[in-house]
């Protein structure tokens, strides 16, 4: 058992001493924190994106139905070409 102990000590003292793992750990964090944006971002886009493909999809599928004025709740920046309104 206390030759256990005495490789242990040792390779425990050399690991807190190495900085890369604590590179390592913050680049992590730093990936987590970016994927969280990202999925964020996308939850909070895919209801009006999911609309706005469906209606394409309508569009495509009979071209009758689709009017100008179906697109244009989409068209909310300023400065957007969104036609004549």
């Amino acid at each position: 058992m206390w030759q256990l102990f005495t490789l242990i000590i040792p390779f425990l003292r050399s690991f807190l001493r190495d900085e890369r793992a604590a590179n390592a750990v913050e680049y992590s964090l730093i990936m987590a924190l970016v994927s969280v944006f990202i999925i964020a971002g996308t939850l909070a886009m895919s209801g009006e994106m999911g609309e706005l493909f469906n209606k394409m999809e309508e569009c495509l599928g009979d071209p009758a139905l689709c009017t100008p004025d179906m697109f244009y709740k989409f068209c909310t920046q300023p400065g957007q070409n969104c036609g004549n309104k």
